[in-house]
């Protein structure tokens, strides 16, 4: 089936841009974990821009799944996907497409892992430099506490005055 041969050649495209594309993110976030060991801020800032560049790369791959879908189904909803429409394709063609997604779906993983583990030490990172700043602003002494949490406000006695009366 003619039809069926070029829209298996469009998806084996589309795919195999998505590996490459998955790759080179992998790529970008071992390089950034590396940034991030050595604190180097000017090459985490190159690398998050090639970063926002590849995310966008991947932002058109899915307009280009979505139109791939819309011209097999005119009324695509959110349960259909490429894998639903390649598993109604012939042996041949099936077998190398499905075996490509579960090679996608091995680096979106493993990606998926690798910018948490980014954003935990960013995170820590943050916290730890305001806790470094609260101690240089209070003069290396902790900060005064006003407020212990609901129900167990600090009480120093005295009466509450309105400023505005």
């Amino acid at each position: 089936m003619p039809a069926e041969a070029d829209l298996s050649n469009e998806i084996d495209q589309l795919l195999s841009a998505i590996v490459a594309l998955q790759e080179e993110l992998a790529g970008v976030y071992r390089a950034k974990r590396d940034a991030v060991r050595k604190a180097s801020a000017a090459e985490i800032d190159g690398l998050t821009v090639l970063e926002e560049r590849l995310v966008d790369t991947l932002k058109a791959h899915l307009r280009q799944r979505h139109q791939i879908l819309q011209r097999v189904n005119p009324m695509v909803g959110p349960g259909d996907t490429l894998e639903k429409l390649v598993r109604s394709f012939a042996e041949p063609l099936r077998g190398k497409l499905l075996a490509k997604m579960e090679e996608i779906r091995r680096l979106v993983e493993a990606n998926r892992r690798e910018s948490w583990v980014l954003w935990i030490v960013s995170k820590q990172s943050l916290r730890l430099f305001g806790d470094m700043l609260e101690l240089i602003a209070n003069g290396g002494r902790k900060a005064p506490v006003y407020f212990a949490g609901l129900g167990n406000e600090v009480s120093f006695g005295g009466a509450i005055l309105d400023a505005s009366a």
